[in-house]
């Protein structure tokens, strides 16, 4: 029920359902054109709705122009200004110097299609400019012929022309595993009510009931491990040796068959090759992933100083000046005057932030621990989400390099 004394106050008492809509976003607006500029230092703009017939008019006229104001108050002080880097992760096994790739023939079943996915993968990481420019061959001959995994070499690699062989062993089995379930499904009872149809129209409808029936599935298993060594076939040296192995696990049937959206049926079970055929695949992936170069690249914002509650309103001078270089380019520029702040404001977590920032952008290692040492500063003097975020994602791609040196 309204209150008919408030209405009869009411600037939306006398006026058209289009003039109270108009008020009430000036009303709105005019709070923000009120805060807003107050934070950033400005003199606050007023837009009164109460205004009269004429002077509404005008200002309803101008409301755009009002609405521009708010977006580039909005854009200057409300919006995270933000940067994006991309470090380097070096390929954990060097290739430095090779300029043919051999890779033998695998021990044990399914043996050709890892050498068959290894090879795609490799071409396809060339392709991407990840691998350097390596010839790679497949040598139909068996790796144990040449080499098993005690380093006792059998015979003479000089036939090979090959600076590098990748050998190993395939161990992979699949299996399914038939059994039944019982499934709740909904039939027809041959009985008819008025009722909607699907289309919401009304018309009789068959009653359906509850059920439970038995129904076969099939659990589709399978894995795959690889056992593989790289290695110099003139110095007979191993250059690296890992293994990797994948497993796969899916149910075919049973309830599947009566999901509309989702599930896997009986009939879209997969052949024993097909899904090693994919773990083949992914085992490939992690090996070419030994030999490639990748670049982590992502966006991160800059902190100018505000209060975390403040929406990027405000903000420490110094530290804004700082970010317009960063964003300009001049990166040099930026970090001197974000140290130069922290010799008088050895506390300024943002400051400490920034120039995280500025030495996580390089790249290589010791600016990444550098790095480091500013987020952990930040996260010390500073109560902010983005400084743990950093302060882990750099933990992160400098767990990725020290893999990569222990390796090499």
């Amino acid at each position: 029920m309204y209150n008919r004394d408030l209405c009869k106050t009411s600037p939306f008492a006398s006026r058209p359902w289009r003039d109270q809509t108009q008020i009430l976003s000036l009303e709105i607006l005019n709070v923000f054109l009120q805060l807003i500029p107050l934070a950033a230092g400005l003199p606050s703009l007023n837009l009164n709705p109460a205004y009269s017939g004429k002077h509404f008019s005008k200002v309803s006229n101008n409301r755009m122009v009002y609405l521009v104001v708010l977006i580039v108050l909005c854009g200057c002080f409300g919006c995270a200004q933000k940067t994006r880097i991309t470090v380097i992760r070096h390929a954990e096994v060097s290739l430095q110097g090779i300029r043919t790739l051999a890779i033998l023939k695998f021990d044990g079943m399914y043996e050709e299609m890892v050498r068959k996915a290894l090879y795609n993968k490799i071409i396809k990481a060339q392709n991407l400019n990840k691998i350097d420019d390596i010839r790679v061959i497949n040598v139909d001959q068996n790796s144990l012929e040449y080499f098993d995994y005690d380093m006792d070499f059998s015979q003479d690699f000089e036939g090979l022309r090959a600076d590098c062989v990748i050998s190993g062993e395939v161990a992979a089995t699949v299996k399914n595993v038939h059994d039944i379930e019982k499934v709740r499904i909904q039939e027809g009872t041959g009985e008819y009510k008025e009722g909607k149809n699907v289309f919401g129209q009304e018309a009789e409808v068959e009653i359906q009931r509850t059920v439970i029936i038995e129904v076969p599935y099939v659990m589709r298993q399978a894995n795959i491990t690889v056992n593989f060594n790289i290695f110099n076939p003139k110095t007979k040296q191993r250059i690296f040796a890992d293994k990797f192995s994948e497993e796969y696990k899916e149910k075919f049937g049973g309830d599947n068959e009566y999901r509309s959206s989702s599930g896997s049926t009986i009939s879209q079970l997969p052949s024993h090759n097909l899904t090693l055929e994919k773990l083949s695949d992914k085992v490939a992936s992690r090996i070419v992933a030994k030999l490639s170069t990748i670049e982590i690249t992502g966006v991160v914002k800059f902190d100018n100083g505000s209060n975390k509650y403040a929406m990027g309103i405000g903000g420490n001078k110094k530290v804004k000046e700082g970010i317009k270089c960063a964003r300009n380019g001049e990166w040099e520029k930026a970090r001197k005057m974000w140290e130069d702040l922290l010799s008088s404001e050895p506390e300024n977590s943002a400051a400490f932030y920034n120039l995280g920032i500025a030495y996580e952008r390089i790249g290589d290692f010791e600016n990444l621990k550098i790095a480091q040492k500013m987020y952990k500063k930040a996260v010390k003097y500073g109560d902010k989400g983005i400084y743990l975020d950093a302060l882990y994602r750099v933990k992160t791609t400098i767990s990725y390099f020290s893999n990569g040196q222990q390796t090499r």
